[in-house]
């Protein structure tokens, strides 16, 4: 669930009509756009980690019982798919509310007409998305005097190459050297940091065996930590 905020910056003077501009010009466009994404899935069509298919009914027959869908698969090999018409196709790399700050910028804009806003001196937008009370992000870019000839590329405002993930917390410190006095290598790093992981696993599935046995009645017999174990492997957790 987003909420979208537009803030306008322009000159001193107000126009001769009283108004910078009228917020219910705003808040009309603003609803028209937020109301083609409402209740869809935002799908990413420019991600670089997704494989997306947008398939339409089979042939011209109008009887096909077939709907348009559209099929995600991930790295992993997980596959999705969503009804055409449940989703947003958005030219977008992540559905992040950064990136979708910059989409909902170039759409509200051209809703509001650039040449109108100059006219009455606004020279800068600002559009605000939030997924919660203080987590928003906020996008400003001043209103080009050209028109633009379609929505901002949203690629361009994301940065290429790899990024360091956040550390685990279970990974061991790389300041402290091995017993050869050599840093851990990126594959031994890792291998540690899954392997701290697993056994952290394991210790909650005890603890979580031993609640859920206080709980059951002596004759349904003793949950072990290798039942919850199969069940997790089965949900791929």
């Amino acid at each position: 669930n987003y909420k979208v905020g537009v803030r306008l910056l322009g000159s001193r003077k107000v126009a001769s009509d009283g108004y910078v501009v009228d917020f219910g010009d705003i808040k009309k466009v603003t609803r028209a756009v937020c109301k083609e994404l409402n209740e869809h899935f935002l799908c990413p069509m420019q991600s670089n980690v997704l494989k997306i298919v947008v398939s339409d009914t089979e042939g011209s027959n109008h009887k096909s019982n077939k709907k348009a869908s559209v099929t995600l698969t991930c790295e992993d090999g997980s596959t999705f798919v969503f009804p055409r018409d449940d989703c947003a196709l958005l030219p977008i790399v992540h559905a992040t509310a950064e990136e979708m700050a910059v989409y909902l910028w170039s759409r509200i804009l051209d809703g509001l007409n650039a040449d109108y806003l100059l006219n009455r001196g606004i020279h800068t937008m600002e559009v605000i998305v939030a997924e919660a009370v203080g987590q928003e992000a906020v996008f400003r870019l001043e209103i080009p005097k050209e028109s633009l000839s379609g929505p901002l590329d949203v690629a361009n405002f994301v940065t290429t190459g790899k990024i360091k993930p956040v550390p685990c917390p279970s990974a061991p410190d790389t300041n402290n050297n091995n017993n050869n006095n050599k840093p851990l290598t990126n594959s031994k790093l890792q291998s540690a940091c899954c392997e701290a992981c697993r056994n952290e696993f394991s210790k909650q599935l005890k603890v979580l065996v031993s609640q859920l046995n206080d709980k059951k009645s002596p004759d349904d017999g003793a949950i072990t930590v290798e039942d919850l174990q199969m069940i997790a492997s089965d949900l791929k957790l």
